[in-house]
């Protein structure tokens, strides 16, 4: 009898308020978010397009995938950006492990 092979998953911590939630590869920052309530959507529903799922990666930038042109254009736009910043609708988890990532409060 061989064993079950489990589906590769990702530990996601949000910061402010601290909330954990354990993820399948594949999904986006902003998916796993909204299992827990810690981000929402924005206006544009996760389509890139306005910057409300701004959020800075603290730790395990290298477990989701590269910004494309479209996010890096996006992100010259949010409030604050910084080397770290994603947009949580556009950053894919590509590996398993541990990523922080806290929430950038538009001003």
């Amino acid at each position: 009898m061989t064993a079950a092979k489990l589906s590769p998953r990702a530990r996601v911590t949000f910061r402010d308020p601290a909330v954990e939630v354990e993820v399948p590869i594949g999904i986006t920052l902003l998916e796993a978010a909204m299992t827990t309530g810690a981000i929402s959507a924005g206006s544009c529903g996760g389509n890139c397009k306005c910057g409300g799922c701004h959020v800075r990666v603290e730790e395990g930038a290298q477990n989701l995938s590269t910004p494309s042109e479209q996010e890096e254009d996006q992100l010259e736009q949010v409030f604050d950006a910084r080397h770290s910043s994603r947009l949580a609708c556009q950053a894919r988890i590509i590996a398993g492990g541990d990523i922080v990532v806290r929430k950038v409060l538009e001003s």
